[in-house]
């Protein structure tokens, strides 16, 4: 329920100066009652997503055991190296111009099939490289093994980001958040069978990539009503798209050192059970990063658009509305699992993965800071200042795998979680410094002030229950800090009463 006031709260604020798309008449509603319905709709689909993704987590710990579930790890984190390398900025740059030439219908038509051409080709040699170069590393067979069965999986994220910046252009992103959840819903059911029949690492990594296929098989079947992705060879227009996102790429690039480098180095320096540890927390990790990176996906077109405009007072708005809605939900989550890491972990995985929770702790900090990174960064991208991070990329990639060279052979996962919290600040807060800069008025002091007070509220509420079955101290808390944000007017009664009031004589939606 939190999900959908902290939502609604945004939408409701965001949406002053904002059309919506055309929707019947007969929905009578007013705007923001329309966009809050959308995209709490989206929310609903990531909660189910996220569910789905605790719920696979625990299975494969389980399951797999502490071993099995780092050699797991390994292959993913392998894989991903290479599938970080193949975005070259590309994914976020195509919203940007899609933003930029909306309306534009035959520009939209070029810019998705060629990108579309491009991805294809790029992911059939990076990804079909991949599970060859993993021979030559010193891994167990059963690793290799399992990094020739993902491939498949990974081809289909690739080509499924694409698709996803069409969603996000025309404000689609339901259909994104359905087709994840029946993806991951198809990925439990195999690892229920897994379970069931006593398959190991091959059978779950074959099935993981089935889900990932059915996801972008979905998702293109929603898009291609609205976009086209025909093959389209088209070096003219490969030129003016990478010209732009090359600084993007470079960047990504240097922060897969040390966004990815950890789990990596690990796996070559440490036991696998370790990596196995380690990884159980960092997964949930990557489960709570999909939020920011989605709701900054939708909002990089409005960015862009208002910057394009020079329609400086809506692009404040829109940025310190995206601001509000990561603060609301970063504190909680860093001051809650602070309190609440080691019996969430062992709840999810067992007594066996206790440890991951006191990791979990450190990398809770990490993904609060993520979060207010992410839509700082794609404020970068919309203000076109993507080289002035590219310094900082370099210069975190630089300090992350200094110290995870010099500091995990020794600490091993401790070292990995300090050195990610440390790099992921030094981002963020550069990312941050430019969007202040572009957008002064983006940031409300009293919001982050409120929202941190009610999180130490929350915390302190529920360390007394902390052992207790885990739904207990979850509810208890999300009830607490509903309540403490609406008493201290981080959220007014008028956002309250619009989100609810239906208007029976409100005027249309009109049309982007």
């Amino acid at each position: 329920m939190i999900f959908y006031f902290i939502f609604n709260y945004f939408l409701i604020n965001w949406s002053i100066g904002f059309s919506g798309r055309v929707v019947p008449k007969c929905w009578d509603m007013s705007l923001t009652r329309a966009i809050a319905w959308n995209t709490g709709s989206q929310a609903i689909g990531k909660v189910f997503s996220t569910l789905l993704g605790v719920a696979i987590i625990a299975l494969m710990t389980r399951h797999l055991g502490q071993t099995g579930f780092g050699y797991y790890s390994t292959a993913i984190t392998f894989f991903q190296i290479f599938a970080i390398m193949l975005d070259l900025g590309i994914n976020v740059m195509i919203v940007q111009m899609l933003g930029e030439h909306k309306g534009d219908e035959a520009y939209e038509k070029r810019a998705v099939s060629a990108t579309m051409t491009l991805r294809i080709i790029t992911a059939l040699v990076v990804l079909g490289l991949a599970p060859f170069i993993a021979l030559l590393f010193p891994y167990a067979w059963e690793v290799k093994i399992a990094i020739f069965a993902l491939t498949i999986s990974f081809f289909s994220a690739s080509l499924n980001q694409v698709v996803i910046g069409v969603q996000q252009r025309h404000l689609k992103m339901y259909a994104v958040a359905i087709s994840e959840v029946l993806g991951r819903a198809v990925l439990l059911i195999g690892l229920l069978m897994a379970v069931w029949l006593g398959w190991g690492l091959l059978a779950i990594s074959i099935f993981v990539s089935l889900g990932s296929a059915i996801n972008l098989l979905i998702n293109w079947g929603v898009a291609r009503r609205y976009a086209s992705f025909a093959w389209n060879w088209d070096p003219d227009f490969w030129t003016q798209l990478l010209k732009r996102s090359w600084p993007i790429g470079v960047s990504i690039i240097f922060n897969l050192a040390y966004f990815k480098a950890d789990t990596f180095i690990l796996s070559l320096v440490r036991s696998p059970e370790e990596v196995g540890v380690y990884s159980a927390a960092y997964r949930v990790l990557e489960i709570l990063v999909t939020f920011p990176f989605m709701l900054a996906g939708i909002m990089l077109p409005l960015f862009s658009n208002a910057w394009a405009k020079k329609d400086l007072p809506r692009f404040n708005q829109l940025v310190r509305q995206a601001n509000n809605v990561i603060i609301l939900l970063a504190a909680p989550l860093a001051l809650g699992t602070l309190v609440m890491g080691v019996p969430l972990m062992t709840f999810v995985s067992g007594q066996e993965f206790a440890e991951s929770g006191e990791i979990l702790k450190i990398l809770a900090f990490a993904v609060s800071i993520i979060y207010l990174g992410t839509i700082a960064s794609h404020v970068v991208v919309a203000v076109n200042a993507q080289m002035k991070m590219l310094p900082v990329y370099i210069g975190a990639a630089i300090l992350a795998v200094a110290g995870y060279i010099i500091f995990i052979p020794v600490y091993g996962m401790w070292a990995a979680a300090w050195m990610t919290l440390i790099s992921e600040a030094v981002v963020a807060g550069a990312a941050i410094r430019i969007t202040y800069k572009a957008a002064p008025q983006s940031i409300s002091w009293s919001i982050i002030l409120k929202t941190l007070f009610a999180s130490g509220l929350m915390a302190l509420a529920i360390l007394p229950v902390k052992d207790a079955w885990l739904p207990i101290p979850i509810l208890l808390a999300v009830i607490i800090y509903t309540v403490l944000i609406f008493l201290l007017g981080a959220v007014s009664k008028a956002t309250l009463k619009e989100i609810f009031s239906w208007r029976k004589d409100s005027p249309p939606i009109k049309s982007l």
